[in-house]
């Protein structure tokens, strides 16, 4: 099972290393991704940050949705999911949305998260302790980030994330990277 988690906060807005707007590069690199699988491949889509604009409230710190449950053959419903896909909140509540992410996988056989976030988490849980906690039960759990357009500071919380979580941490910039990035951790989460 593959879970995608995405960062649908305000700063997705914001252009990426090639001026585009990051939410755009996502949308193109998502859709690449999700045409890409087949349809025995069990994926989830999972948003933070998506239905709560304000600030410093426990809501915006617990503003997370599964919007495609996980399941096979729901690639129309993934492509349909990304198209609706906006910069939104005020937030960045990683480690809430890692945290709901591992009751969305359960507890039975290989299991990856796929992060994708432009940004520091600005709320509790610490996303750190969450990812650890995540795949402390064995080796059948994984956490992958993907950091689009971060800066130094973000990108430790972001590696600090995939080591604790037993997975992997790629940089991108742009569309192209960012496809890159999400088609190597993908085909890498289906692996056997």
């Amino acid at each position: 099972k593959l879970l995608l988690v995405l960062d649908a906060s305000g700063s997705m807005g914001d252009p990426d290393g090639a001026g585009r707007p990051k939410i755009e590069s996502a949308r193109d690199a998502l859709d690449a991704v999700v045409s890409g699988l087949s349809a025995d491949q069990a994926v989830g889509l999972r948003l933070f940050a998506s239905t709560v604009s304000g600030s410093g409230t426990a809501a915006a710190c617990s503003d997370s949705e599964l919007v495609v449950p996980i399941g096979t053959g729901n690639t129309g419903a993934l492509s349909a999911a990304v198209e609706d896909y906006r910069p939104f909140g005020g937030e960045t509540p990683i480690g809430h949305a890692l945290r709901e992410a591992g009751r969305d996988l359960g507890s039975e056989g290989p299991r990856s998260i796929l992060l994708v976030s432009d940004g520091l988490s600005t709320c509790d849980p610490d996303p750190c302790e969450v990812a650890e906690d995540l795949t402390d039960g064995g080796i059948d759990v994984a956490v992958h980030v993907v950091g689009l357009d971060v800066d130094s500071e973000a990108r430790r919380q972001l590696q600090c994330i995939a080591e604790a979580g037993n997975g992997l941490y790629l940089d991108a910039d742009d569309t192209e990277s960012l496809t890159g990035a999400l088609t190597r951790v993908s085909t890498r989460a289906f692996r056997p």
